[in-house]
This record gives structure tokens, C-alpha cells and sequence, in this order.
């Protein structure tokens, strides 16, 4: 069994399909990772969605858990449709987890696109820290070419318990100082891309209690399905290429992923 941490179904147009699609290849929950206020609202409604319907006795789909965040790439929206609309969301949903609501984020800083200026993107991750630690939510963070502002940031601001990097994408220097912040790794499809043997020396290093996997479908399919839309039924194919690189059985190394992500998302 499998949990896909990073998903982001509910902004297809079948996510309902792609829920059983993804329990009939053996994963067993998943997170929808909201990355504005309407993927936030669609994260929390369709997690609910599930949710009932597995209450009702549906037997078929995967347990769902939803984040509510800002992109850095939408980090200059103003009002209710920036920071403050997540802020909302968050003392709308947050105290009774409504959604079954576990995380804040996905966001962080991205300098490789820079949608949003620097400085925008650096007082929204500021401010989703914030939301994180006074609702007891786990951090979803996202960087790209941006590490060492990164670093800077959580080690100037006090941190919530839990904080994830999502889709890690570093070397095993950058892990190491991740790992020292008492983070959590997520790998994705992108650990089985030929030229990713930095990232894969990374997965070898980092222990396995901090070790999460992920789709961030609809993007980033594995190998053998580069390239095209990506689903979180997909997660399996990325644990069973770690377990390898781990030298583990696909069981073990299953069994760990699926610890360390309910111990990062204090799933229950």
C-alpha cells in the first residue's frame, strides 16, 4: 500500500475516477495540495467528498486529506484572493479540520519562473509559516532555485512541528540541511528521470522516517510514462524504484513511507 502526499486530482475533471483508479493500485490515502484559494476550496470540498462517501460505505476509494496555500507564483495576489483568503480559509476549516485539513501550502519561494517579485513571494511564505504554527498544521514547502533564501527564512521565523519539502529536487548537501531543520523529504516521479542522480544520492542518504513519496500529479509522471499526464495511481511505481535504490523490499520500504507520512501529516 502507498500514500500519494502530493496530489492535485481535485483540479482535473474526473477526480472521483482517478480516487479509485488510485485505490485499485494499492494506495490507501492521498493528499489534494491546494496552491490558491479556489484549488484550496476544491481541495477541501473534494477530501470531504471522499471522506462521506466512505462514511457511507463506499468501498472503493482511498482516504482523503486536503492543504489550503499560496503558491509562490501567486504570492503578489492581494486580499482575499492572496494571503488573506488562505488566512480565511484557515480559521474557517483549520479547528475542526474540516476537509480533513492537515497542511498549509504548497507554498514557498520560486526563483526560476518568478511570477511574483522576490520579496512578495518571501513575506506570503512568512506569513503561511504563521498560519501553520497557530493551527498546529504541517508546512508545505516549495522551492526552486531559490535554497539558500529558503534556509533563511525558516531559520528566522519560528517553525510549526512539522515541515515538508515537497518534490525535493537537491543534492545530498541540501538534504542534509534539510534534515537538519527536522524536516521531512518528499521525492517524485522526477528521482527516476535519467540525469537525476544527485537527487537519487539524496533518497540513498536520507533516513528512512523522513522519507515521503508523491505524484504532484498531473505533473511529473515516472519512467516509464515521462511525459505524459501523471495520476496519483502512479505513486507505487515511484516507491517500488526508492525501494530499490534503498535496497530494501518494495513491503519495507512501503511500510516506512507510510509511517513517515502519517508521523509528518498526523494522519489518522
Amino acid at each position: 500500500m502507498w500514500i500519494d502526499t502530493h496530489c492535485h486530482i481535485h483540479m482535473e475533471d474526473d477526480p472521483l475516477e482517478l480516487a479509485q483508479d488510485a485505490f485499485r493500485a494499492d494506495v490507501e490515502a492521498l493528499i489534494c495540495i491546494g496552491t490558491d484559494v479556489i484549488s484550496s476550496q476544491k481541495a477541501l470540498g473534494l477530501a470531504s467528498t471522499i471522506e462521506s462517501a466512505i462514511r457511507e460505505g463506499a468501498s472503493n476509494l482511498p482516504r482523503a486529506y486536503s492543504t489550503i496555500g499560496l503558491h509562490p507564483h501567486d504570492a503578489a495576489n492581494k486580499g482575499m484572493i492572496g494571503v488573506e483568503g488562505i488566512a480565511h480559509l484557515a480559521s474557517e476549516n483549520a479547528p475542526s479540520r474540516i476537509g480533513n485539513l492537515v497542511g498549509i501550502g504548497e507554498c514557498g519561494l520560486d526563483y526560476y519562473y518568478e511570477h511574483s517579485p522576490r520579496e512578495e513571494q518571501r513575506k506570503a511564505l512568512i506569513s503561511q509559516i504563521e498560519l501553520a504554527r497557530r493551527y498546529d498544521l504541517t508546512l508545505v514547502i516549495h522551492t526552486r532555485d531559490a535554497w539558500d533564501d529558503t534556509f533563511a527564512v525558516l531559520r528566522e521565523n519560528p517553525l510549526p512541528d512539522k515541515v515538508l519539502f515537497h518534490c525535493f529536487t537537491g543534492d545530498r548537501e541540501i538534504a542534509s540541511k534539510v534534515l537538519e531543520l527536522g524536516a521531512f523529504l518528499s521525492f517524485s516521479g522526477i528521482i527516476t528521470f535519467k540525469n537525476a542522480e544527485e537527487i537519487r544520492e539524496a533518497a540513498r542518504y536520507t533516513p528512512l522516517d523522513r522519507i515521503l513519496i508523491e505524484t504532484d500529479s498531473p505533473y511529473l509522471a515516472p519512467v516509464p510514462y515521462r511525459g505524459k499526464r501523471n495520476v496519483p495511481a502512479f505513486v507505487g511505481i515511484i516507491g517500488e524504484f526508492m525501494a530499490g535504490l534503498k535496497k530494501m523490499s518494495v513491503s519495507e520500504f512501503s511500510e516506512a513511507t507510510i509511517s513517515a507520512a502519517k508521523e509528518c501529516f498526523s494522519l489518522k
